[in-house]
């Protein structure tokens, strides 16, 4: 008779060690899960871009900064209004950083600098992304260059120079540099040389 039960119990502990414990489906509790990027950008802003990546229009959002722009301290929004009705702000660039260059077609130094940010957006497409603003001048005029330079770079365009005030650009060209956290890393004024812009664009990476 012992003999029967320790076999029966010798049977059911086997039993019992063969199973399997299946975690739930969806309970999110799983290491294994993918994670999902902060940094993604959105549809409008993802690569590869397409020639001026559709032209948005800047709308201001926010108030202009009474005390100016100062490095380590959130940068001031705006809106990009895609002709499709599309809008993204500022904000939805979070976890990427990124550098809104200020210029026009009549600016020399504007001409110089433009392969050099063209080759290292295409660089650093994964981590950096730059937005062109054209200030005040006519969406022909702003094709037409942007064909002559092949910008497959999203161009915003600012008619009224609303943008351009909210960041108190004073002059042409102007290159503002913004962490992934949306704080300002530096204002450059003036022609970016491939030197400057290695160093600020890798400053502001994380």
């Amino acid at each position: 008779m012992i003999r029967v039960l320790v076999l029966v119990l010798v049977l059911v502990i086997g039993v019992a060690c063969q199973r399997t414990v299946v975690p739930a489906a969806g309970n999110g509790s799983s290491t294994d899960e993918p994670v999902t990027s902060s940094a993604a950008l959105p549809a409008p802003l993802t690569p590869p871009f397409r020639l001026g990546a559709g032209f948005p229009t800047g709308e201001v959002t926010t108030a202009r900064l009474a005390g100016g722009l100062r490095e380590g301290q959130p940068v001031p929004g705006f809106a990009m209004s895609f002709p499709d009705g599309t809008t993204v702000s500022l904000a939805d660039l979070k976890g990427r950083a990124f550098m809104l260059n200020f210029w026009a077609t009549w600016c020399g130094p504007c001409r110089h600098e433009i392969p050099l940010i063209l080759d290292q957006q295409a660089a650093h497409l994964d981590e950096w992304l730059v937005l062109a603003v054209n200030v005040k001048e006519p969406m022909q005029k702003v094709a037409a260059f942007a064909e002559e330079f092949d910008m497959q770079i999203p161009i915003v365009l600012d008619p009224n120079g609303d943008v351009v005030d909210l960041f108190q650009v004073r002059g042409f060209p102007t290159s503002v540099f913004v962490d992934a956290e949306g704080r300002l890393v530096a204002t450059w004024t003036g022609v970016l040389d491939e030197a400057k812009l290695t160093q600020l664009l890798e400053a502001s990476l994380p």
